[in-house]
């Protein structure tokens, strides 16, 4: 199975690198234009693999077969893009047309590329040391963390109770229709992500391939974050900086080998954004450039669209950064109509140049208003039938009121969103400093005394939770981020200031971002991972205000404050980074639960171990009675998973309780078995008089009499 995975994550990469041959921009048409390729590639990729789910399950066909089918037929059709873009980059040109000039003119081009090659191959020989250690670290970081991927067996929490097993519902129905579960997150998330894994479910018939979806999410967040930085203005240098900021970002490097959804999304928000800023950074707009080079408005709502459809169909917290990004564009756009109208030259027929002069922009900004409409009807696509089901099953496309209001804030009070907003920033900046953080959230308490609110207020706090919480440590739902954080905020505070107006209007989105996260999302000791699409795109500003800072300090004649500044910040987000992969939690390197000593099982309850043998005895006895048809009992935060991986291959899993309107739980009647987890006093109940029952502490389970 393991074979079958890696052999499926490299079919799927040579075909996203043969995509982004076919579609790489032409010269001068694009900051950037590999990096940009690679994006639109994978956003037409993941477009693909989210409409194959939802259109066979509109036939109840979601199979192994039909997944497979619709991956043969991409990969036909990627062939064919290939063939295409080969046959025009070789097919001979009639002289003097103007086909011909261009590429006479990128020939030329490519010969100086060529010459240039040999120095910059001896001049990146010849890359100050450090440099070249920034690279190393970030090869080491990333390398460690697709190790951490391959070797361990999926264990976050949140997976193990709804983020897996609706996969496996799905797989078994055939379909991604609601079904009955007591679990409402399992019919209600956003399930993008989880439509990635079904692929590689059906085709590998397992979950050994599951982390390496977020692996490549990282991979492709910190692909999309360097060109931003070079869309910024950033030299390699920037971007550079960049890629070590997120690489040493403890939650990216958590995430990276976790079936978590935050950095699918965080990468999707990326793609959109570096998207978006085309609009204002790309070179083929100059004079002199060929206009076929250039991408039309048309092009960019296809893939501003589709961005826009992955990051709504993953994870709705997205959306508060892609709305301002579009919004960003959108006025862009309009913009750039305005300034292409010109009065016409003409003295023969002023009248007639005129009405011309006065029809341009309005015919501009008509397409404009077009693709607009257009992108907003491509995400809707992709994320309509999901919305869809929501609702027909809950009456809202939003879902059940209860998940609305366990993570939203529920007021608009501008003094409770402003504390919300203090504690995301504590929780995402703390650090092991116990003063330094315990100042901080004491000064955001007097705050909330200030304004006359009450700091862990109901309407902005998630649950019974409290703050402030320790985030410092390496765990994948906690880490902090303050040296990331620290520098977005100070590059942010440098943009505005000195910045041109193409980093002021990012950082101006960015900005919105936080403030709609503050306004809509209630702090929870868990707020870090739902903020990473931010980190994401913060990491850009820091990485370029870093470059910026060390050239000043040297040129400045300051290379000792230079050296002993930003040295000491590298050194120690290099060790952070490196004590993350080595001792995170719940995967690590080394260490008691080393991924290289726990088995499989193990691994899957490292955070709960104590619950490993009840699952493992219960699986057991239910297995050895023969039955066909289990019936699961649980609470809503219970861990469904372990039944779908401890049972035998074939068992049929169905809810005895449900929380999902219209969709009735299944008769106790037709069940063979019960197994339960934590609700066992309900667990007591349903059980059919007779039975045997039998509770192990947390976990229980029920079969009829005479059946072991």
């Amino acid at each position: 199975m393991f074979n079958g995975a890696v052999l499926l994550m490299l079919w799927l990469l040579v075909l996203l690198i043969a995509l982004a041959y076919a579609l790489r921009p032409f010269e001068g048409a694009a900051v950037a234009p590999m990096r940009l390729a690679v994006v639109r590639a994978a956003l037409l990729l993941g477009a693909w693999a989210i409409a194959t789910v939802e259109a066979a399950s509109a036939v109840h066909a979601l199979t192994a077969v039909v997944v497979a089918a619709s991956w043969v037929t991409a990969t036909l059709a990627v062939a064919a893009a290939v063939v295409v873009r080969c046959a025009r980059d070789v097919a001979p040109a009639r002289p003097g047309s103007a086909v011909s000039v261009i590429r006479d003119g990128i020939r030329r081009k490519r010969g100086a590329t060529r010459r240039t090659w040999r120095r910059t191959r001896s001049a990146a020989a010849a890359a100050p040391a450090w440099q070249w250690a920034l690279a190393c670290v970030i090869a080491i970081l990333f390398v460690s963390a697709a190790v951490l991927a391959v070797a361990s067996a999926p264990n976050n929490f949140d997976s193990q109770t709804y983020h897996l097993p609706r996969i496996e519902h799905w797989v078994q129905n055939g379909s991604v229709e609601a079904y009955a579960t007591d679990i409402h997150r399992q019919v209600d998330i956003s399930p993008g992500a989880e439509y990635l894994l079904t692929h590689l479910r059906l085709l590998t018939g397992g979950d050994g391939a599951y982390n390496l979806v977020q692996l490549l999410a990282a991979v492709g967040a910190a692909l999309a974050a360097s060109r931003i930085a070079a869309q910024l203005g950033g030299a390699p240098v920037a971007q550079l900086a960049t890629v070590f900021i997120l690489a040493t970002t403890p939650e990216v490097l958590l995430q990276a080998s976790s079936t978590q959804v935050d950095l699918v999304a965080a990468a999707w928000v990326a793609c959109l954004a570096t998207v978006v800023l085309d609009e204002f950074t790309r070179p083929g707009e100059r004079r002199g450039t060929a206009r076929w080079a250039v991408p039309t408005p048309g092009a960019d709502a296809l893939f501003l669209g589709l961005a826009l459809g992955l990051v709504a169909v993953t994870k709705t917290t997205g959306l508060l950064a892609a709305a301002p990004l579009l919004l960003l564009w959108g006025i862009g756009r309009l913009v750039r109509d305005g300034r292409r109208s010109h009065p016409c030259m003409c003295g023969h027929d002023p009248e007639h140049c005129s009405r011309t002069a006065r029809s341009r922009p309005l015919a501009a900004r008509a397409r404009t208003v077009g693709a607009s409409l257009a992108v907003l009807a491509i995400g809707l696509v992709l994320v309509g039938p999901f919305l869809a089901r929501m609702h027909a099953e809950f009456g809202s496309p939003l879902g059940p009121a209860m998940l609305r209001e366990s993570v939203g804030v529920q007021t608009a009070d501008p003094r409770l969103i402003a504390v919300n907003g203090l504690r995301i920033a504590h929780t995402g900046l703390d650090t092991p400093i116990a003063p330094l953080s315990d100042a901080f959230a004491a000064g955001i308490e007097g705050f909330a005394g200030l304004v006359g609110v009450d700091v862990n207020d109901r309407d902005v706090t998630f649950g019974t939770t409290t703050f402030p919480v320790a985030a410092w440590y390496p765990d994948e739902d906690r880490a902090a981020f303050p040296l990331t954080g620290l520098a977005a905020l100070f590059g942010a505070v440098w943009f505005l200031r000195r910045g041109p107006g193409v980093r002021r209007a990012y950082v101006a989105a960015v900005a919105a971002a936080f403030v709609l996260l503050c306004a809509t999302v209630a702090w929870q000791p868990w707020i870090n991972r739902l903020v990473l699409f931010l980190v994401v795109l913060g990491a850009p500003i820091g990485g370029v205000f870093v470059a910026a800072l060390a050239r000043r300090l040297v040129e400045r004649r300051r290379r000792a404050v230079a050296w002993g500044l930003l040295g000491t910040l590298a050194v120690i987000a290099s060790l952070a980074g490196l004590l993350t992969v080595a001792y995170g939690y719940p995967r690590r390197l080394t260490g008691t639960w080393s991924a290289f000593t726990l088995s499989d099982h193990e691994e899957r309850f490292v955070r709960r171990r104590d619950w490993l043998p009840q699952y493992e005895e219960a699986a057991a006895a239910v297995a050895d009675s023969g039955a066909e048809t289990v019936g699961i009992v649980q609470g809503n935060d219970s861990w469904e998973y372990p039944w779908w991986v401890l049972l035998p291959e074939g068992t049929e899993l169905v809810a005895l309780q449900s929380i999902v309107p219209g969709q009735p739980p299944a008769d106790v009647a037709d069940v063979d078995a019960i197994v339960c987890a934590e609700d066992l006093k309900e667990c007591a109940v349903i059980a059919p008089d007779g039975w045997e029952l039998r509770e192990l502490g947390t976990v229980a389970y029920a079969i009829p009499p005479g059946t072991r």
